[in-house]
């Protein structure tokens, strides 16, 4: 079981920016699967299992919307994150997607192709 966060990597944004966008991924995906009995038990058992999580490089906002609607069609936990503008980036800038927590092989169908962010 996994999660993957991509951040977009045409932003440029500070280390900790892009930190703060990923843990606001991961919480908007953990609260989705909280909610949805569909998701619960991966929710539940990526719990037990540390948690994976994994940060790769979207090339731009297309690409992350592009695959949130990949991990819909896939019925995948799925978040984009649109930042609130009050630090580094202008209002409503979309910064990062989150899909799972899932099966490996699933979330590797949306993810897989993509590398890590830097």
């Amino acid at each position: 079981m996994k999660m993957t966060i991509a951040v977009r990597k045409d932003l440029e944004i500070s280390c900790g920016k892009a930190a703060a966008q990923v843990g606001h991924a991961a919480v908007e995906c953990v609260l989705l699967a909280m909610r949805d009995v569909r998701w619960r038990k991966w929710l539940d058992k990526w719990l037990a299992e540390g948690q994976k999580k994994v940060v790769l490089a979207a090339e731009d906002a297309a690409h992350l919307y592009q695959i949130y609607e990949t991990a819909k069609r896939l019925d995948l936990p799925t978040a984009v994150v649109v930042d609130a503008g009050l630090t580094e980036l202008p209002p409503n800038t979309p910064t990062a997607v989150c899909v799972g927590p899932g099966p490996d092989d699933v979330v590797d169908k949306v993810t897989g192709s993509l590398r890590l962010y830097r």
